[in-house]
């Protein structure tokens, strides 16, 4: 018998709406807005480099094992809805909340440090992605 996780419960079901709203917004052929893409390009290089390469030119960060975003972008048919929904897949939901979430208890060993998000960080980092999608 398996127990169900309510915190990947609750980030499942904020998944999809929010999954929905960033692919209207990063639909084929739409360019990201380049603030909004730098942004995003700032939070992966903060937030998600400890794991990925995000960016053609730091080729040296992340863990060999974990795909890079340009792989990912290039690769894979479905890379908006991977992006938009990266805080629900895992191992991210393990690491990550969303500003104001409830903290995590401590009663449980921290392996990696807490990403801390807002909502439009996701917008943002999907933005960059379609950045990288097009160059």
């Amino acid at each position: 018998m398996t127990r169900s996780n309510p915190r990947l419960t609750l980030a499942l079901s904020l998944a999809l709406p929010l999954a929905t709203a960033l692919l209207a917004a990063s639909a084929p052929g739409a360019r990201a807005d380049d603030d909004l893409a730098e942004r995003g390009k700032a939070l992966s290089r903060q937030h998600c480099a400890r794991c990925h390469v995000v960016a053609p030119d730091d080729r040296m960060t992340g863990i060999s094992s974990t795909p890079s975003f340009m792989i990912l972008v290039e690769a894979l048919d479905d890379w908006r809805e991977r992006f938009a929904t990266f805080h629900a897949r895992l191992p991210h939901p393990a690491h990550l909340r969303f500003e104001g979430d409830a903290e995590r208890p401590d009663t449980q060993p921290a392996t990696i440090a807490e990403v801390i998000l807002r909502y439009e960080d996701v917008e943002a980092i999907v933005a960059y992605a379609e950045r990288l999608h097009g160059e």
